[in-house]
């Protein structure tokens, strides 16, 4: 039983999902793309301008015709476009021009077709429009997140003495560090950061990355008592592959290349466009974050802990790849990001500023976060040296 809750607490802890925001499941969707003819698109492949030639075969406008969302990779019926008076004529005109709609989504047997209502030419588009309020909840977030803080506030309780903790009173301090990282998660990955970063702004993201792998891993760590991270760690095949993930430098090793792989242009626009994706992408920053934290934060449940020199070297280390990936976005000159490209302008960023601001949040806040930490571990260090200092001083010498 004590080891299932354990290991429960373990897994749970790498399980928070992003939240997620599918275009098709509301009644009313703003969408970015072209209108593609049936035969055109299923049977040849063609997009863009190569449409408009094999469309105006004769019959052809007849079978029907469809919407490509660029964004998102999906194909929608077109079963009435409101405001065009001679619908045939306006589909053939606006073959192969990226435009922006809003629609109304029909849904039958899992198949979901489109109703227009407004048509825009893609660079004047209207301004995006967030509502605040009402929030989106995720409910995996919300019970991912209270199931790993029940389970964490009975250990700390009720089942402190069967797990092997010492008696002593509550540890408050413990509980509000753990508890204020969970709600940060739950803060990260719904409401105004989650949509605002899936639906419009790389540089929401970037915030959003920043909070999951810097605040929350160390908040994380610090509120677990070192008696529970030890009893965590007490199976002999965690034991192991603890002692392996977490060493210096492979859990730093490992968080660096998820964070660089994952802000690669195809793999990034894959996971914006595919939920799975994009709840594998958090997972696997959030897990790595926690790993390449331990050697700092772990206590005395590290197995071969750092010196304070060695904890600062590790610290500026870890700042390194960020910024360099920082600055490739920054001085790239281009939208990197096609989901990011095409979507609503919003605020009156355009997509390169946007872009641009990301970079320089990851660049600037998180490389100061990181000296931040480097400034705590260097007074404390500092701290000891001087308690110890006086201590010697105070020694008395016995006189002969």
């Amino acid at each position: 039983m004590k080891r299932t809750i354990l290991l429960a607490l373990g897994l749970i802890a790498l399980s928070p999902t992003a939240a997620s925001a599918d275009a098709a499941s509301a009644d009313s969707v703003y969408l970015v793309g072209e209108f593609v003819d049936p035969v055109c698109i299923f049977q040849h492949g063609m997009q863009g301008v190569d449409q408009r030639s094999c469309a105006m075969v004769d019959g052809r406008v007849e079978q029907g015709m469809y919407f490509l969302d660029i964004r998102q990779r999906r194909i929608y019926a077109v079963i009435g476009v409101t405001h065009w008076q001679d619908p045939k004529q306006e589909f053939l005109a606006i073959l192969g021009d990226t435009v922006a709609v809003q629609a109304k989504v029909w849904t039958r047997l899992g198949s979901k077709a489109l109703a227009i209502t407004a048509v825009y030419p893609w660079r004047h588009q209207p301004p995006a429009r967030y509502v605040w309020w009402p929030w989106h909840w995720e409910w995996t977030v919300l019970v991912g997140c209270g199931l790993l803080g029940a389970l964490y506030l009975a250990a700390l309780g009720p089942w402190r003495r069967r797990l092997g903790g010492p008696p002593g009173r509550f540890e408050t301090g413990r509980a509000a560090a753990f508890l204020g990282g969970l709600l940060l998660v739950a803060l990260s990955l719904q409401g105004p950061i989650h949509d605002l970063s899936d639906l419009y702004l790389f540089s929401t993201h970037m915030v959003q990355h920043l909070l999951l792998a810097q605040v929350f891993p160390p908040l994380f760590i610090l509120g677990l008592p070192p008696w529970l991270r030890r009893r965590l760690l007490e199976p002999r095949a965690v034991r192991a592959i603890w002692r392996v993930l977490a060493a210096v430098p492979v859990g730093f090793v490992l968080y660096t290349v998820v964070f660089s792989i994952w802000h690669v242009p195809s793999l990034y626009n894959v996971m914006m466009r595919d939920h799975d994706f994009h709840v594998v992408m958090h997972l696997m920053v959030m897990a790595t974050a926690v790993l390449m934290w331990w050697p700092v934060v772990g206590g005395d449940a590290v197995e071969k802990p750092l010196a304070p020199p060695a904890q600062m070297l590790y610290l500026f280390l870890l700042g390194t790849p960020m910024m360099l990936v920082a600055a490739l976005i920054v001085f790239a000159g281009r939208p990197l990001y096609e989901w990011y490209a095409f979507a609503p302008r919003f605020m009156g960023f355009s997509a390169l500023d946007d872009q641009i601001l990301g970079a320089l949040i990851m660049w600037i806040p998180g490389g100061l976060f990181w000296w931040g930490i480097m400034s705590v571990v260097f007074f404390r260090w500092a701290a000891r040296e001087t308690r110890a200092d006086r201590a010697v001083g105070e020694v008395v010498v016995p006189s002969r």
